[in-house]
């Protein structure tokens, strides 16, 4: 899964979703994947005085959505995709991850609505990622758990 790109967030926005990103990782371990994503992101998005990438990584992962409240809508869905996409990136939103996710979105203002249509958006991306998969049956597995998942 790739990392969203958004050359609108400023260095602390980016900080604090990065942060987001790694409270949300945190919830049932750090996994490889989940932790190259948030790598790949921070690196692509990070300004010279920003801290480093292995300085984000190793560092405090205390993330206050309310320091966010109030953020442009746009601003508001980039976090919250970009966590479910981080709950997902080891294979499984789990339970904790989807209630954290689900908090900041509260914060943030995304309703569920929206919400649900965001993880619809990631669920979608990994399935497309998935397609070029020769083995159907084990697509189609994949697709069940997903809808299963939360």
């Amino acid at each position: 899964m790739q990392a969203i790109q958004d050359q609108n967030l400023s260095a602390t926005q980016v900080i604090q979703l990065t942060q987001a990103m790694l409270s949300v990782a945190l919830v049932d371990g750090m996994h490889p994947a989940e932790a190259a994503l948030i790598g790949q992101f921070y690196e692509s998005s990070r300004s010279a005085d920003m801290p480093t990438t292995s300085a984000m990584l190793s560092g405090t992962h205390a993330f206050d959505a309310q320091a966010m409240a109030g953020c442009p809508a746009d601003v508001a869905d980039t976090v919250v995709l970009m966590c479910l996409m981080t709950g997902h990136a080891d294979g499984r939103l789990s339970d904790g991850e989807r209630a954290l996710v689900q908090s900041f979105a509260t914060a943030l203002n995304v309703d569920a609505a929206r919400f649900d249509a965001l993880l619809g958006q990631v669920r979608d991306e990994l399935i497309g990622a998935l397609s070029h998969l020769p083995d159907a049956g084990s697509v189609a597995n994949v697709v069940r758990e997903l809808g299963a998942g939360g």
